[in-house]
């Protein structure tokens, strides 16, 4: 996401927050509350179609939104929130060749930037200690609502002793779900803080649907470099998203 599209985000989050939090505070406080966090992303799942050997590796993102904090008894809590929510993952995949040639080789690493409106429905369980700082477990159900994808596909051939990179970009908002369940599990602390309280948490979620990825490195290119491969090369692979979410919410 470019710098401009982030900025455009945070300003509707935040002027969504104020105009909530006006509302209810007559009613209740902290109920509502403004969430930042890191997201550490990976893809993780099977592949399909021809043989591939593949290194999962995580890309970093960010989660902002909103937080509702329903208090059901003097322990538990009904949690739900309204975020943007990065996902995605990077791979490292040795392709399988359509064509034998002596030290022929194509290597491919995929980066996919993955965006998402997350609505989590989470349980909270608050110790009730007599202390400023109470210790919190939450699970609960997520549902992402997909907003785009991207695919940042680098693909590295090598025939003999040279080198011929090839990368370009991709839209993939097509290959995803519209709506992709999670299970979420995690826990942090509540920090009272008079009137306001501020919440860190921790949390995975791990998709539950997968999503179905397909890569295409055309012949042409090959063929523009002197390598006679006769088909498009094409890898499908199955994915679910796998996220670790570090955040800090302040309820006002």
């Amino acid at each position: 996401m470019n710098l401009k599209r982030l900025m455009g985000v945070i300003a509707t989050i935040l002027i969504i927050f104020f105009v909530t939090a006006g509302n209810l505070e007559a009613l209740a406080p902290n109920v509502v509350g403004f969430k930042m966090g890191y997201t550490h992303n990976q893809l993780r799942g099977k592949e399909t179609g021809a043989e591939l050997t593949i290194k999962k590796m995580a890309i970093n993102g960010l989660g902002i939104g909103l937080v509702g904090n329903i208090k059901i008894n003097s322990w538990l809590y009904f949690q739900p929130e309204l975020l943007y929510f990065q996902k995605g993952g990077k791979y490292d995949v040795q392709v399988p060749l359509p064509v034998q040639i002596p030290g022929f080789q194509v290597n491919v690493i995929d980066t996919r930037s993955l965006e998402y409106l997350e609505i989590p429905l989470l349980l909270k369980v608050s110790l009730p200690v007599k202390f400023p700082v109470q210790p919190t477990f939450l699970t609960g159900m997520s549902f992402g609502l997909k907003l785009r994808g991207t695919l940042e596909n680098k693909v590295n051939i090598s025939i003999s002793s040279y080198q011929f990179p090839y990368i370009r970009t991709e839209d993939i908002t097509s290959q995803l779900k519209s709506i992709e369940p999670s299970y979420v599990i995690g826990g942090g602390f509540d920090i009272n803080l008079g009137r306001s309280k501020m919440s860190i948490d921790q949390r995975f979620s791990f998709g539950l649907t997968t999503n179905d990825y397909e890569t295409v490195i055309p012949a042409s290119y090959f063929q523009n470099i002197g390598i006679p491969v006769p088909q498009d090369i094409v890898y499908r692979i199955q994915m679910y998203n796998y996220v670790f979410q570090l955040a800090i919410t302040f309820f006002f």
